[in-house]
């Protein structure tokens, strides 16, 4: 009769619906198995959990599984006190923090709470120069973590150093043609720059070397300056409005007009014809042209007119 008696309890225990506290055949206490869950748990000093989740579990229920290496939560069981059969799975979940790294923006859930666990179990690696906030001995505040990816580096840059044209008169050359005697090049400068750089960004600029490693060479250009004399014809010369007219050069010839007292000179063109035979000139220059070489004033002189090459 006992042992029927204890049957029919232990049956009706199974069909109790201990998924609600109220209704169990124990007393719960929620703080209590947390706190059994936490020292299960065996969370570092330098781990904390965000919130956790209670469910009572009858002996044909299937709790959630632990995942191995998740970092997410942790998972404990524990055994009720009580006549009911079952478990009480307590569930601890890990704080999500938001990191921003440079230019990217990721959420990772991990039990540690300072910074350096955070980024560590986030695969995350920090380079010497790189900036972290909070800094990586402190907590993580507001679940937030800042850090601006720093990049320090020289940078060349070359400038090209044009060449200078340098032009040399030269007697020895015949007026009109040109000789190029060094045709040039351009030089070179490196300039040496220390750069820092934040998220990509460049932020800092400062010139540490400014070095000429190649000098430009000047291009040298001879210009003629020898005059060709083809013929020419000396008398008397005065002037006339407008044109210079000879006789014995057609017009269009280049001549150059010296004025034999003063040994003053000008190079001028026949434009017209004359002056007359009876007048024994040479030459009437035009009155500007005249005003070069003597006073108008002066009426004749005597010149030697030259005929030039072109």
């Amino acid at each position: 009769m006992k042992k029927y008696i204890f049957a029919v309890i232990l049956f009706l225990s199974f069909l109790t619906p201990i998924n609600n506290p109220a209704k169990a055949d124990f007393n719960f206490d929620e703080n209590y198995y947390l706190g059994r869950a936490l020292a299960l748990a065996d969370l570092k000093s330098d781990e904390n959990y965000e919130s956790y989740e209670i469910k009572i579990l009858h002996f044909w229920q299937e709790g959630e599984k632990q995942v191995v290496f998740d970092p997410t939560k942790k998972i404990v069981n524990l055994l009720p006190f009580g006549l009911g059969l079952g478990l009480i799975q307590v569930k601890l979940i890990a704080p999500t923090y938001e990191i921003e790294d440079g230019s990217n923006k990721i959420s990772f859930a991990t039990f540690k709470r300072g910074v350096k666990g955070i980024l560590d179990e986030a695969g995350i690696i920090l380079a010497k120069e790189d900036r972290v906030e909070p800094s990586p001995d402190q907590p993580a505040k507001d679940k937030k973590i800042k850090i601006t990816r720093v990049m320090e580096s020289e940078i060349e840059e070359f400038e090209t150093l044009p060449y200078q044209i340098k032009e040399i008169l030269d007697p020895n050359l015949e007026r009109g043609l040109t000789r190029v005697d060094q045709i040039g090049s351009s030089g070179k400068r490196r300039l040496l720059y220390f750069v820092r750089r934040e998220n990509g960004i460049q932020v800092y600029k400062k010139l540490i070397s400014n070095e000429i490693i190649e000098k430009p060479e000047n291009k040298i250009i001879r210009i003629g300056t020898k005059i060709i004399v083809l013929s020419s014809i000396s008398g008397e010369a005065s002037w006339t409005k407008g044109v210079t007219a000879m006789r014995e050069y057609r017009r269009g010839t280049l001549i150059r007009v010296t004025n034999l007292a003063s040994g003053k000179s000008v190079e001028t063109r026949v434009s017209g014809w004359g002056p007359q035979f009876y007048t024994g000139r040479i030459l009437d220059l035009s009155e500007d042209e005249f005003a070069k070489i003597a006073d108008p004033g002066a009426g004749i002189i005597n010149v030697l007119v030259e005929e030039l090459k072109e």
